[in-house]
C-alpha cells in the first residue's frame, strides 16, 4: 500500500465519523473519497503554511510554535471573521472574534457530538466503568487488535509507531557504510584528463599523410 493510500484509509474512519455526527447516515464511496481528499489537501496546506511561517520568524529554531499555527489559520481562512491588519492598527485593538469562534466550536455541541460519535464521551443511559472513561481512539484499538504482543515495537519505524533510531546500513560485503561503498565506487573510476578525452575523440591522420611535402596535389 502506498503512502497517500494508507493515508486516505487511516483519514476514512474520522471523516465517517464527522459525516454522522452531522446527521448523515449513509453516503457514496466517491462522496467519501472525495471528502477526505479534500480534508487531506487542507491539512497539507496547514502544515506546510506553517512551516512556511516558522522559516521566515524564526530561521535559527524552525520548529513550529502557536503563532505560527494561528497565521496559518488565517492564510486558510479558518478564523472569520477577521480585521485585516491596517484596520485593527487604526483601531488600536487587536481583532480576536475568529479566534474566540474558532475556539468556542471545539466546547460547543458540534465538537461534543463528534466526540461522543467517535466513542470518547459515553451517551446517556451508558454504563461505563471508572477505569475505561479514558477513551482511546480507533487507530490505537486497531493497531492492539492486529497485534499479538500489544506493544508498540512491532510498528517503530513506521508511520503508525514512533521514529526508531537510526543505525547505519551494512553493505553486504563488509563494507560499513553507504557513504563509503559510493566512495569505493567512485575510487574504481579511471581518472582521465580533459585534454586526452578531448584529443582521444579525433583519430590521427595516417603517416604518409602527415608530411604535406609528401602529398600528390
Amino acid at each position: 500500500m502506498s503512502a497517500s493510500n494508507l493515508q486516505n484509509a487511516l483519514l476514512r474512519p474520522p471523516i465517517i465519523q464527522i459525516l454522522r455526527a452531522s446527521g448523515f447516515h449513509s453516503t457514496r464511496p466517491s462522496v467519501l473519497d472525495t471528502l477526505t481528499d479534500i480534508t487531506a489537501r487542507y491539512m497539507m496546506f496547514l502544515a506546510s503554511s506553517t512551516i512556511s511561517h516558522a522559516a521566515n520568524a524564526h530561521p535559527d529554531d524552525p520548529v513550529p510554535v502557536l503563532e505560527d499555527v494561528y497565521q496559518a489559520l488565517q492564510d486558510a481562512g479558518a478564523l472569520q471573521p477577521q480585521k485585516r491588519e491596517w484596520e485593527e492598527d487604526w483601531e488600536g485593538a487587536e481583532d480576536l472574534r475568529g479566534l474566540e469562534g474558532f475556539l468556542s466550536w471545539f466546547s460547543g455541541p458540534a465538537s461534543r457530538e463528534i466526540h461522543r460519535i467517535a466513542g470518547f464521551i459515553p451517551s446517556e443511559g451508558d454504563m461505563i466503568a471508572p477505569d475505561a472513561l479514558e477513551k482511546e481512539d480507533f487507530l490505537t484499538v486497531l493497531k492492539k487488535k492486529h497485534s499479538k504482543t500489544g506493544e508498540e515495537s512491532r510498528y517503530a519505524g513506521t508511520v503508525l509507531g514512533k521514529s526508531a533510531d537510526e543505525h547505519p546500513v551494512i553493505v553486504e560485503g563488509g563494507i560499513p557504510s553507504l557513504r563509503e561503498w559510493g566512495e569505493q565506487v567512485r575510487s574504481r573510476i579511471p581518472y582521465t584528463d580533459t585534454a586526452e578525452s578531448d584529443s582521444s575523440g579525433v583519430s590521427s591522420a595516417p603517416s604518409n599523410l602527415s608530411d604535406a611535402e609528401e602529398m600528390d596535389v
